[in-house]
Order: C-alpha cells, then structure tokens, then sequence
C-alpha cells in the first residue's frame, strides 16, 4: 500500500515557479561512501530472472549492504520511477532491482526507507506502471514524489565548488554566477544514508541519464539548469550530494529517444555497484551501444572529472566483472 505520494503543486508547475529562501541553507548529512580497497566497480550479469539476485550480489562483493547502512539509519534510495513507462521500456529502475535493495536495507536496521523521485509524469500512474508500487509491496519503504515546495530545504550549491579545478584553473560556479536557488527533499537533506539507484539510458538533452544526472530527480528547480548549463549543473550539485552508494541498472537499456522514449531497447542483464559517479557513469557509457557514447562525450562527466569528482577513464578503474547470479 502506498502510504506516502506526492504533495500537491503549489506554485504553478515545475515550468512556472518563484523561488524564495526559507531559513539557513543545508549541508546534506549524507554518510560518506566507504569502498572496499582496490575495488572500484563491481558488474554482475545474469538473465531476466535473476535481477535481484544480481543486484545482491554485486553489493555484497563491493562490501556488503552493511558497510553502507547501520542499524537504526535513515535510507533515501533514488532510483528511476517517474515516468509512465512498463519496465520493458526501460524508462525506470527495473521493480527487482529496486525491491532487493530495499530488501537489503531492511536487513541491515534501516529505521527509515524512502524511495524519492521528482516525477514528471503523474506519480500515480508513474510509480504502478512502472512498478514501483510492486516493488515496495510488502515492504516498509515508502515513495515519494516531491511535489510541494513546502517539502524542501535550501542548499547553496556554490559552497560546495571548488575554486579550482584539478589542474589548478580558476572555476566559477554555474550556481554561483547566475544566482540559481536551489532545493533539495527534507528527506535528503535529513537522511543518513543515500543510495542512488539509476537505470542506464540515453537522453536527449544530457546525452546520457546515469547516476550524475538522477540527482536532478532530487531536487526542486530544475528550470535554470536547462536554462544557464546544464552540464555544468549536473557537476555541480555532484559536488553538493554525494551517495552513500550506487547501483546502476544496467538490465535494460534505452538506446534512444530518452530519456521517457519509446525507443530502442538493449538487454544487457547487468548491474554495476560503485560509489564514484564518474567512474559508474562513465564505464556505463559502453551500454549505450546505438549511439557508441564514449565518457569524452559527456559534457558533464568531463567536468566533473575536472572538479576533482571522480575517475573518468575507464582504463584506470579496478573492475570486478562477475557472470552468474547467487541466490539471496
């Protein structure tokens, strides 16, 4: 039964808003990820029937649900869950992927488990077609589709920018030089574990949807990031929120029009687990197939490699690749 949903849209529509501030900005108090030892990715394949079980058990060979909630935290999963699309469309996070790290956060002493996307399509018929319904059924997780400004907390993402890139040139913040006031869910800002759960596709706005770019699914103004760079943008609030862990849904693949399609689909049966955006983002980059994306391609990810936000090269990342699935 879905206990929490979307609040009502009081300001107009995501194309129409003023934005006001409303108190001290917020230093999100997310736990810092912690990555086993000379491990950067692992990749788990297996077939249609063994989502969740490829999903557990690339978790447990980065370490474990464990090393990243604690008994008693408060867990924010982002995955993709708000469009209108079936799960064959691969438009959302595949509902086995999601349910089985919901599964885990239960075991591991999650007081708390809210699944949050800003959806665009209408969080009703969003979170039951592509199933997300079904995937919390029986469950303690709630979802959440943000849609009341009330249920939002400021964050100065300029503060988290560095001046300086990695090879010491002068940056200026996108945030910073066009005044974009930004909002982040309380549950975010208040959560102690966030754990960012995209499914890989193409779009036709940011070139690629991963984990860099489902953060916009977690935050309030989304206007002036089309508006004033959105590459620079998604960097920067990369800056700002930084997830406990990542698990990308690499099952299915939209390999064009997205990233709502329909379009062409892929299957690669995959999932990858990291904690460096950069690196998850740009060894997902190879999924994307139709197009031949390649990192150097992705405004966003060159930047934030510039920034200092992760590894881009996927040459340099320790990779644990992993066929077969073990039961949970």
């Amino acid at each position: 039964m879905l206990e929490i949903a979307g609040g009502a849209i009081v300001l107009g529509g995501l194309y129409s808003l003023t934005f006001f501030e409303s108190g001290a900005p917020v230093r999100p108090r997310i736990r810092p990820p912690k990555k086993p030892r000379d491990l950067d990715l692992v990749v788990v394949e297996g077939d249609p029937s063994s989502y969740g079980d490829i999903t557990e058990r690339a978790i447990n060979e980065f370490g474990g649900i464990e090393q990243f909630v604690k008994r008693g935290d408060r867990v924010v999963l982002a995955p993709n869950i708000g469009w209108m699309r079936s799960p064959d469309q691969a438009a959302a996070t595949h509902p086995e992927v999601l349910r089985r790290v919901v599964q885990l956060c239960e075991r591991a002493g999650a007081s708390k488990i809210t699944c949050v996307d800003y959806t665009l399509d209408d969080w009703k018929l969003a979170f039951d077609i592509c199933g997300a319904n079904q995937a919390v059924r029986g469950t303690r997780a709630k979802l959440l589709s943000p849609t009341d400004v009330a249920l939002y907390r400021d964050i100065h993402v300029e503060d988290f920018v560095p001046p300086r890139d990695r090879d010491g040139e002068k940056y200026e913040s996108c945030h910073g030089a066009n005044r974009i006031l930004q909002k982040v869910p309380r549950e975010v800002a208040e959560c102690d574990v966030f754990i960012c759960m995209p499914i890989v596709k193409d779009h036709e706005a940011s070139v690629v949807t991963i984990s860099m770019k489902k953060l916009m699914g977690n935050i309030w103004n989304r206007k002036d990031y089309h508006r004033y760079g959105l590459h620079e943008c998604i960097a920067e609030i990369n800056m700002a929120i930084r997830p406990t862990l990542i698990v990308a849904d690499a099952t299915r693949v939209l390999q064009t029009r997205g990233p709502k399609g329909p379009g062409e689909v892929t299957i690669p049966n995959q999932v990858v687990v990291g904690v460096d955006p950069v690196a998850v983002d740009s060894y997902c980059t190879r999924y994307l197939t139709v197009k031949g994306v390649t990192p150097d391609q992705v405004p966003h990810l060159m930047l934030a490699h510039r920034l200092g936000r992760g590894e881009i090269d996927p040459d340099r990342l320790k990779v644990r690749e992993i066929a077969g699935a073990r039961g949970a």
